[in-house]
């Protein structure tokens, strides 16, 4: 049958090449043991989310029946969780970097960080997303999961109360929005005033480098650009849809018995999308292409770097010694190390005329030997005709 999705297959293409660049990221940051927990977060559930979402593409591109109930239940929630993960991460950046800037954290990329700050950093990047899309996405879940035709699994949040857009839509851009209001001003401020000490801080750091910091900064960055405007647009047009359904007076709860009086999964089609105007097909392909863009932009940081290229040959090299398989590049360097160890010229010696002892030529001296090769010749023969004996005639 025919795909639903006019663009199909691109998105499940783009989906696996983008949790295939965060696997290299990732495989790179454990192999140097650095770490950042804002990127590795990050990194780590867009992987989760890339590789899913392009599978679940492929499986309802043509359908929106319900099926596969345990693997839905799983992606919709998963999605819950990168939709919340992906402002805190920016904000959990951010706020590293003002630390840096500030001249308060020395070590703030390296094992030894203060307790608080790691605290901290791990609340906001796993412990209030699994909340969020755990037992309070539970509270205003009014049906197990929805299917969408072209899209997949995807979660199902009733968004007729005040209590669901706190617990659910608005954490999509407050992170970011804090980040922007509170850490950036600081850290441009920072920049501006005490540009030369920060420079200097960042150069003879040993935790972290001046790249590194702006290819973080830049991150956080394009995360705001992408999560902030998508969120707070999505925000008020759920108010104003609310407004047009409900009128000016909105619960602040609809009580559990009318949310989970009928939690039988559905399925929404294509031409359902469609009908409901551009608006919404513009907001699900957003947030559908959000996910791959930044794993683009985080592979383009951050794995394309001199180190991560490195990596990424020892690992091939490895892995073809492992299967037995040496190519013609291996096979080449290999004879020429074995040139270099094996085929060099071996050292003359001289030998000392009045001592009698012999020793090896020092730098020094190789590079007076080559350059008047002529005159240490000449050299050689007058102590060879010295040294041999006088015949006495007898």
């Amino acid at each position: 049958m025919v795909a639903a999705d006019p663009t199909y297959p691109l998105f499940p293409i783009a989906s696996f090449l983008a949790s295939a660049m965060l696997s290299m990221v990732l495989l790179t940051s454990f192999v140097h043991q650095r770490w950042n927990l804002g990127v590795a977060f990050l990194c780590f559930w867009l992987f989760l989310e890339n590789l899913l979402g392009g599978v679940s593409a492929i499986i309802w591109s043509d359908n929106a029946d319900v099926k596969l109930y345990v693997y839905c239940d799983i992606v919709s929630r998963l999605e819950l969780v990168t939709l919340v993960v992906k402002p805190m991460c920016t904000l959990i950046i951010t706020r590293r970097l003002y630390l840096i800037v500030n001249l308060r954290s020395e070590n703030a990329f390296s094992v030894r960080r203060n307790r608080k700050d790691v605290a901290i950093e791990w609340t906001l990047g796993l412990v209030i997303p699994l909340l969020l899309a755990g037992p309070l996405y539970y509270i205003n879940e009014d049906a197990r999961f929805q299917i969408l035709e072209g899209g997949g699994c995807d979660a199902a949040v009733s968004g007729e109360s005040v209590l669901a857009l706190l617990l659910s839509t608005i954490w999509s851009f407050a992170p970011a929005l804090l980040s922007v209001i509170i850490y950036y001003p600081r850290i441009a401020w920072i920049l501006y005033t005490r540009y030369k000490d920060t420079s200097h801080f960042l150069q003879s750091s040993q935790s972290i480098s001046r790249a590194y910091f702006f290819r973080l900064l830049m991150l956080a960055s394009i995360d705001v650009l992408v999560t902030l405007p998508f969120g707070i647009t999505t925000f008020v047009l759920s108010l104003l849809s609310q407004f047009e359904q409900v009128g000016k007076h909105i619960t602040f709860y609809e009580g559990w018995d009318t949310i989970h009086s009928d939690w039988t999964p559905a399925g929404v089609t294509y031409a359902e999308f469609r009908a409901a105007g551009p608006a919404t097909i513009a907001e699900m392909y957003f947030s559908r292409w959000s996910s791959p863009f930044l794993a683009f932009v985080i592979f383009a940081l951050f794995g394309v770097t001199g180190a991560a290229r490195g990596t990424y040959w020892e690992l091939l090299r490895t892995a073809m010694r492992c299967l037995g398989w040496k190519p013609r590049v291996l096979q080449q360097e290999s004879s020429a190390l074995d040139t270099m160890a094996f085929g060099s010229r071996p050292q003359e010696t001289i030998r000392d005329v009045e001592s009698g002892s012999s020793e090896h030529p020092s730098s020094s001296d190789i590079e007076v030997s080559g350059v008047n090769s002529d005159t240490k010749s000449d050299t050689r023969n007058e102590v060879r005709i010295e040294d041999k004996p006088t015949l006495h005639e007898s």
